[in-house]
């Protein structure tokens, strides 16, 4: 890809921006003065997380927007600012810094009021794996532990620093920077995505040839560009010593932290049963892979933003689909293994009567309910069928029974209702 092509490709400009005017702001409220970088965390529960010299800063803005509705930069205020120091799983010290109580929203108040803020917010966050690329899945305090670590010098050859740094660029393909130590200058690499299909997957790979990489520097000889080419694949493809991950991935990390981008954190998924009282919700994918075995989740939570931990089940079996750390993309949550009573209630559940019919009273829905969904296990068949498998979206609706549907929209797997629910109680 051309440099002037690569250089075109820029995200929101108003998000970099509104983050750079969040650090402004946090620097003010805390009468912070210092050189060290600040690092942006990320979203929890509708809160951002920022740290700088071994501080994390948690924190909510008051957000006000022109009649465009385009976020106006100057009126941005904090609205509340806490911050933990001595950050350990089993030894956090948290403290208030601003509490803004006239601090009034613009725009209509969120339907979902977010959780206030208490000191159990940082010892959740911290044991959550992170969001901030996809790649490295460590637990928020390893990467407290990494970015405290952190130094120019941390990613360098004989010859070449590697490094990000925080320049305002907007543009949304990945970039750093290298510093020539005999030379004494400094050029700025941008990283187009690589795409290679692993497992029958398109996977996003470290670059691996020279022309993966293209340079931005002045006075810069070819050759010298590929000998910082060349450097930078070996560094980038070598695992890190100290976390077994690929030091491309890290560097990426520490990008998407000194300058982020508004890159997009999206749960594709459908909300079949609501029950906070029992297990929070569970749901379906939209987009399952071609070849994945059919399966639900559920959530610790009705609101995916409160959500702490899943459990992704299969439809066909007593088995998890997946375990450990549960990971669509960039959205990740701790897994869940149900105890021995949930096994049971969520069993009980699924062989109990429908009501979905009742709740629509009519309509196509209403009479797809009635002629195929008598228990909640076939209403959730039913929904899996209809959003994921693309069934009854053509003209007899709900007519043909879903595996034998000739014109659904999707090539995923259709479920019978048929299907005999699985002894969840043996859930492994």
């Amino acid at each position: 890809m051309r440099l002037k092509t690569i250089k075109d490709k820029r995200s929101d400009e108003l998000y970099v921006k509104s983050i750079a005017k969040t650090i402004d702001l946090i620097k003010a409220a805390d009468n912070i003065d210092n050189d060290k970088p600040f690092y942006f965390l990320g979203w929890f529960n509708h809160w951002q997380f920022f740290m700088n010299d071994k501080t994390v800063y948690t924190l909510k803005i008051d957000y006000q927007y022109d009649e465009k509705k385009y976020l106006v930069l100057e009126n941005m205020q904090l609205a509340e600012l806490h911050k933990m120091t001595e950050v350990g799983i089993n030894n956090i010290k948290v403290s208030t810094v601003l509490q803004n109580i006239n601090a009034t929203q613009k725009l209509p108040a969120p339907k979902f009021t977010p959780k206030p803020f208490t000191e159990d917010l940082f010892s959740i966050w911290l044991k959550e794996p992170s969001e901030i690329n996809e790649e490295v899945d460590l637990p928020y305090s390893e990467i407290i532990n990494f970015l405290n670590s952190y130094t120019k010098e941390t990613f360098r050859t004989d010859r070449f620093l590697f490094y990000p740094k925080a320049d305002g660029d907007p543009n949304f393909i990945t970039n750093i920077y290298a510093y020539d130590l005999k030379n004494d200058v400094e050029m700025k690499l941008y990283l187009p995505d690589n795409w290679e299909k692993i497992n029958n997957r398109w996977t996003i790979i470290p670059p691996k040839r020279l022309e993966d990489i293209a340079i931005d520097a002045d006075n810069v000889s070819d050759y010298k560009k590929r000998l910082c080419k060349k450097a930078f694949l070996e560094l980038a493809n070598s695992d890190n010593e100290t976390y077994g991950i690929k030091n491309y991935w890290l560097l990426e990390l520490v990008k998407k932290c000194v300058q982020p981008v508004d890159d997009l954190h999206e749960w594709c998924c459908h909300r079949c049963f609501c029950h906070p009282e029992l297990f929070g919700a569970i749901w379906v994918y939209d987009f399952p892979f071609d070849d994945e075995e059919p399966s639900f989740f559920i959530t610790d939570s009705q609101y995916l933003w409160e959500t702490t931990k899943i459990a992704t089940i299969n439809f066909k079996s007593p088995t998890y689909n997946t375990k450990g750390i549960y990971k669509r993309d960039n959205v990740k949550r701790l897994g869940w293994e149900l105890n021995e009573q949930e096994k049971i209630e969520l069993t009980e559940f699924f062989k109990k009567p429908s009501d979905r019919a009742d709740e629509h009273g009519g309509g196509s829905l209403y009479e797809g309910y009635k002629k195929y969904v008598k228990t909640n296990w076939q209403q959730l068949i039913f929904e899996y069928n209809h959003n994921t498998a693309g069934w009854g979206w053509g003209e007899d609706n709900f007519d043909t029974p879903p595996e034998k549907e000739a014109d659904r929209l999707s090539e995923i797997e259709a479920l019978s209702f048929d299907l005999p629910i699985p002894d969840y109680t043996k859930l492994r």
